[in-house]
């Protein structure tokens, strides 16, 4: 039953997210990152993000190179975070400072709001999201293979499962301070890089890519065992999930065209109704090895940040619920700013704005009426060398001269615009 109502469900939400609900800004905050592995976003909107390679060099006291797979942080605007990044980490509890030389696996988020970071040495650490400083860690050699990404339940315990299933592996459950409290699942089948726990702790959604479906165990409370309840999503591979704490949904990605889900694409799977009631997406690039390998999003639901997995080329883009378009044009870099005269002009009840900038930059593209006052907002994000074209909607508008206005860096430009209904 729940395979038919996803089904189902999946012909409606084309035709609903076709409209064009969220609204890939692109690029975020630049096109430095690659080989994404984890991406959590903590309570103050910060962004956290891992490489899953070695990519990153740190230079110790004693002057030594170490390679490691560093933890980096930006604020919600786009700049990083004052301790950002992170190459060491220092919990105390006689581990005086760890360094990150093994490869990531994943990010999450505590009941807290800090991050727990896990790498494939089985190691997990706790980090503070408002200092970047350690506060626990510890090896999990019960797992029995290299670990998932973590998901953590509303009373504060956390999951784990192995990257590679079966046999004695496990789904390995740890209290706030990171002490092993036992196996919630034996042997979970499959080839993973991903799990989730419902709020509650109730219920494991195993989500191994080999198995082109999502297992469910379930339990009556806390104090009893998990048993394989159901599966479903049936086709989908999957490589990194999330829940969107506004909706409560659980999203999860789609690797490959594979029948009903396309692509790097991630879909938004209701638990209550068992369907899929929404979807957003990568704007794919053309390398090969392009897989959708993170996810996550601000405490109000309305942004995501999604990441794949390659070895070139950018990594992460910023998704908003309800944005207006920002769409890159042209495959050359510009050789300077420029603000170019929105078309058509006069417009009704809407229009397009052309801007250019030759290098990285903040960017943001406000409209205002003669009085001065802000009526829209339009580009406020970190955006990458290039032309980009944003449209802008007047409909709740009376008719007038408004005037926008561009800001990158230290290049400023104004023009004006006339809405005729």
């Amino acid at each position: 039953m729940k395979k038919v109502l996803t089904f189902l469900a999946l012909a409606t939400l084309f035709l609903s997210t076709n409209n064009g609900q969220w609204t890939n800004e692109g690029i975020w905050p630049d096109s430095t990152n690659y080989a994404t592995h984890g991406i959590a976003v903590d309570p103050d909107g910060k962004v956290w993000f891992a490489n899953h390679y070695l990519h990153d060099s740190w230079t110790t006291p004693d002057n030594d190179i170490i390679s490691t797979a560093a933890i980096y942080v930006w604020n919600s605007d786009g700049t990083p975070a004052d301790f950002s990044p992170i190459h060491t980490v220092n919990t105390g509890n006689g581990f005086v400072q760890d360094t990150l030389n093994s490869y990531c696996r994943g990010l999450g988020i505590d009941e807290l709001g800090n991050i727990l970071y896990v790498n494939s040495a089985s190691k997990m650490f706790k980090i503070d999201y408002k200092t970047g400083e350690g506060i626990a860690r510890t090896e999990m050699p019960e797992i029995g293979s290299s670990p998932t990404a973590p998901s953590v339940s509303n009373d504060g315990t956390i999951f784990v499962g192995p990257v590679v299933g079966g046999g004695t592996t496990q789904i390995a459950t740890y209290n706030s301070d990171l002490e092993y409290l036992g196996a919630a699942v034996v042997g979970p089948p499959e080839t993973s890089r991903t799990l989730e726990v419902s709020p509650d702790g109730l219920t494991i959604y195993w989500i191994p890519f080999t198995a082109s479906k999502v297992y469910i165990y379930t339990r009556e409370n806390t104090l009893s065992n998990f048993t394989l309840a159901d599966s479903t999503l049936e086709g989908i591979v999957c490589e990194s999930s999330a829940w969107n704490k506004k909706t409560g949904d659980l999203w999860v990605s789609n690797l490959g065209d594979n029948g009903e889900f396309t692509n790097c694409t991630w879909y938004a799977y209701n638990t209550d109704s068992f369907t899929i009631v929404d979807s957003l997406k990568w704007n794919i690039s053309d390398v090969a090895d392009e897989k959708p390998r993170g996810i996550d999003f601000n405490y109000e639901g309305n942004i995501a940040y999604i990441g794949t997995f390659a070895n070139s080329n950018e990594r992460m883009q910023k998704v908003i619920l309800g944005g207006v378009g920002v769409k890159e044009i042209g495959l050359e870099i510009p050789s300077k700013y420029e603000l170019s005269q929105n078309y058509p002009n006069p417009f009704n009840p809407t229009t397009v704005i052309n801007f250019s900038i030759p290098q990285s930059d903040f960017v943001t593209v406000k409209v205002y009426n003669t009085l001065g006052q802000e009526v829209a907002e339009l580009v406020n994000s970190v955006k990458a060398a290039g032309s980009f074209e944003v449209s802008f909607d007047a409909s709740d508008l009376t008719s007038g001269m408004y005037i926008y206005k561009i800001q990158a860096g230290k290049f400023s430009a104004t023009k004006k615009m006339l809405l005729l209904k």
